[in-house]
């Protein structure tokens, strides 16, 4: 902000007891021009009548110049590493509650024998990549996040449907069957997002566990690659637990 309402025509940009570059603009800016010829007039203040000392103020200045080039580079390299830091964590964090929800998914289908054979299969055929990832709204902070899931478009609306379903059944499950809550993490709150996960679709499924428009859509190569097994007749909701 002060960079860009700053006039050459008002006199230099800072000065010596008030030095500052220009990092996030051309090395070469106006502002860091101007810096530039602040510091090599203090430079030659310094050195001057010093025996061998031939350098002009333009020389200085050019020199000083390079300098802001190697430390803007070294600034942006520093950024960019912060950046995929902060990224990786971030992924990390994403594949742990993908891995938690696994299991939570998995455990909760054992606990209710009438839907268990059924249950299991479809959590262990999807696996950890099978289920939907999400992306939090302030990743990394401390508070409440509220978890924006990223569908997966590949996945078929059934298969789905079975997930939600165990979801509902391990709240259940919490609460006991009364107001009291069990002890343990809650589930985080996940809510639903304009985006697709990006994520590649888990192959070797049976055919019915992929959607309908999405296989249509592929063409022979991909199918291919995909290994789709025979449909499974699995995915029908008991009527005891469809909502």
């Amino acid at each position: 902000r002060e960079i860009g309402a700053w006039d050459p025509k008002h006199g230099p940009c800072c000065t010596v007891e008030d030095f500052r570059i220009d990092l996030q603009g051309l090395p070469r800016s106006e502002w860091n021009k101007s810096a530039a010829l602040v510091f090599a007039a203090e430079y030659m203040r310094r050195r001057q009548g010093r025996q061998g000392e031939n350098r002009t103020l333009e020389d200085v200045s050019k020199a000083w110049l390079t300098h802001v080039m190697a430390l803007r580079l070294r600034y942006k390299h520093k950024q960019q590493d912060e950046l995929d830091e902060k990224e990786r964590k971030a992924r990390n964090r994403r594949r742990q509650r993908k891995h938690e929800l696994y299991n939570r998914r998995l455990q909760t289908a054992l606990e209710y024998p009438d839907i268990k054979d059924r249950a299991v299969a479809i959590v262990e055929s999807l696996g950890q990549d099978g289920m939907s990832s999400d992306e939090s709204d302030h990743e990394g902070h401390r508070g409440e996040a509220t978890y924006h899931i990223l569908d997966k478009d590949w996945r078929s609306k059934q298969v789905t449907a079975w997930l939600r379903m165990l979801d509902s059944l391990h709240l259940r499950l919490r609460y006991n069957g009364k107001w009291q809550a069990t002890a343990g993490a809650w589930p985080h709150f996940r809510t639903t997002s304009l985006h697709d996960s990006k994520g590649a679709p888990v192959k070797g499924l049976p055919v019915d566990f992929y959607s309908r428009n999405w296989y249509g859509a592929q063409n022979t190569f991909a199918r291919e690659q995909l290994q789709a097994k025979e449909q499974s007749n699995t995915l029908a909701i008991p009527a005891e637990h469809a909502k």
